[in-house]
């Protein structure tokens, strides 16, 4: 007896379109979800206070190689796209900075027990103004009728001609008080040299406070301090608990 002689009835499968529909329906939809709570879970990962210091460090110091780069009246506008970068990475944080950093300061000095501002030191002692003096000088062997001639040196001094009772003259000078000195005037505005050298000096200081490479001590220090205020302002502070005080009753 063989295996053939006792015929075996298959099963056939039924492949149902609807049911295979269904079925591509709910994957696409688990993938969907599935992308979507990855994404949500990329959102609640926000990036750490470092990588934003770092970041924000990185974009200003791109604008402060190319301001250091510029060169003649290139240097203004790079100098001011470095302001601006400056503005947009951390002008809250200067504006919230600025005015309470004052206050700050004040309070400090006045809990050190300093003076609010500093004395205004004496103004320098005015000499005394030479009072005017005439020096008396005969002139002898002039006629009472005649005239002697004499010329002023300057404004300082005038020549005065006296005639004596006896007939002959004799000269005044007379010294008179020089004029109180004028202030000389505010000074201009910068030339165009002037102001393409004070804005590359201003340049060359920045980078010096804020490094021009990863590798340079002051940049380390900048991104120390971006960190610290980034930490610093999102840290949740807690609120106090309210504290219950119970009012004493009137003593019986």
């Amino acid at each position: 007896m063989y295996p053939q002689d006792f015929p075996v009835e298959r099963f056939t499968p039924v492949i149902d379109l609807p049911m295979i529909l269904a079925g591509l329906v709910l994957l696409g939809l688990a993938v969907a979800a599935g992308h979507a709570f990855a994404r949500l879970g990329e959102r609640d990962r926000k990036p750490s206070p470092r990588v934003v210091a770092a970041s924000i460090h990185a974009a200003i110091q791109r604008k402060l190689i190319a301001a250091l780069a510029a060169h003649g009246g290139a240097t203004s506008n790079a100098a001011q796209a470095l302001v601006d970068e400056v503005e947009i990475r951390l002008g809250d944080v200067a504006r919230v900075t600025g005015d309470l950093g004052k206050a700050t300061a004040a309070l400090k000095d006045a809990l050190a027990g300093k003076r609010k501002t500093p004395p205004t030191p004496p103004a320098p002692p005015t000499p005394p103004a030479p009072s005017p003096h005439a020096i008396i000088v005969p002139i002898p062997g002039q006629g009472g009728g005649s005239a002697a001639s004499a010329a002023a040196g300057g404004s300082a001094a005038a020549v005065a001609e006296v005639s004596t009772a006896e007939g002959g003259l004799v000269g005044a000078i007379v010294n008179l008080a020089p004029p109180p000195a004028t202030p000389p005037p505010p000074p201009g505005p910068l030339s165009a040299a002037e102001q393409t050298a004070a804005v590359r000096a201003a340049v060359e200081a920045f980078a010096v406070h804020w490094g021009t490479a990863t590798s340079d001590p002051a940049s380390s220090a900048r991104i120390d301090e971006l960190e610290a205020a980034a930490v610093q302002l999102t840290t949740l502070v807690p609120a106090p608990k309210p504290t219950h005080h119970t009012a004493a009753g009137p003593a019986h």
